[in-house]
């Protein structure tokens, strides 16, 4: 069996590595070096760093629909390409060039949670569980027709990279289980249900905004799910002060916006409930415990937290249209 693998980030590692093992990985594609963080220092993808570690072959082009781009992968002579990741649209022309076709590795049990976000949407939504998902690759986004899936519980208390790691492990123990037997032809495919599709979106920074309106458990869940990016924060005195950690809430009920510190922690009143805030960023500072914050920000505490009001985001996951 001969594996062309596309791939980009961290959750691709474990797969990669195990498909290494069976020594069936021919060729590497990745997205191309960027520059990254305020500096703009060229980085290459993580995919591509394991790969020349273990001898692979690499390919990073900037167009993969394009004729060079297939013929680079034709050359390699897969069976069947696995995509894991890979973070572009593949045209159709790509979904030919294997025998075995295209198998994606996706982080949700579809048709839940189709699309950019799908582990921190299930977190955000207060799931308690998610799985990987396999499918046979179509020119839709997440929509071709499931070959085989894998669940895993979510804790109550555990973040979006937690159960990002656990995933990426799960679904590389899928892979090295499932395709052999898929390539074989000994496998059959089951269609999705678009009538109960989920449709996630991208995060963008505005969606780190906690808004005291909501219940303190789904505010919990929100700010276990944009660990680490986009984050959490509250805005209270003009200032936006970022959340590092947090314990789960209580069922305490005080104004919404009304801030009281006990217990080592800052309680915050919500629409019901309270959060319960261990740590705090103000901006252009380091992070601090809840008991040095109200000792440098004591003016803070007794002010409207959540203020001013903020347009209400629009939600992370949709049906499909």
């Amino acid at each position: 069996m001969r594996i062309t693998f596309l791939g980009t980030p961290e959750f691709a590692l474990p797969a990669l590595r195990r498909l290494h093992e069976l020594d069936v990985v021919r060729l590497v594609v990745s997205q191309p070096d960027r520059p990254a963080g305020r500096r703009g220092a060229v980085r290459t993808p993580p995919t591509v760093t394991l790969a020349r570690e273990l001898s692979l072959e690499t390919f990073q082009p900037t167009d993969p629909n394009s004729v060079e781009s297939c013929d680079r992968i034709v050359a390699s002579r897969p069976d069947v390409l696995i995509v894991v990741a890979y973070g572009r649209l593949l045209r159709k022309t790509i979904l030919e060039l294997a025998p075995a076709a295209v198998v994606n590795l996706h982080p949700s049990l579809l048709p839940a949670y189709r699309g950019a976000s799908p582990i921190q949407s299930a977190i955000y939504d207060g799931q308690v569980s998610t799985g990987v998902t396999l499918i046979r690759m179509d020119t839709g986004i997440d929509t071709g027709p499931i070959i085989a899936e894998r669940s895993t519980v979510i804790g109550p208390e555990e973040i979006a990279p937690t159960v990002h790691d656990r995933l990426a492990v799960l679904g590389a123990e899928l892979l090295v289980d499932t395709i052999a037997e898929w390539v074989g032809g000994r496998l059959e495919t089951v269609p999705q249900d678009d009538e109960v599709a989920t449709v996630t979106r991208p995060l963008e920074r505005a969606d780190a905004e906690l808004d005291l309106r909501r219940a303190a458990w789904a505010l919990y869940d929100q700010w276990r799910a944009f660990q680490p990016w986009p984050g959490s924060f509250v805005k209270v005195g003009g200032k936006r002060i970022a959340v590092p950690a947090m314990d789960p809430p209580t069922a305490d009920s005080r104004g919404v916006g009304q801030a009281e510190f006990e217990a080592s922690v800052v309680s915050l009143g919500c629409a019901k409930g309270a959060l319960r805030i261990r740590e705090f960023k103000p901006e252009g500072r380091r992070s601090m415990s809840a008991r040095a914050f109200v000792n440098g920000y004591a003016e803070l505490l007794g002010a409207r937290w959540g203020e001013p009001l903020s347009a209400p985001r629009a939600l992370l996951t949709g049906p499909v249209r």
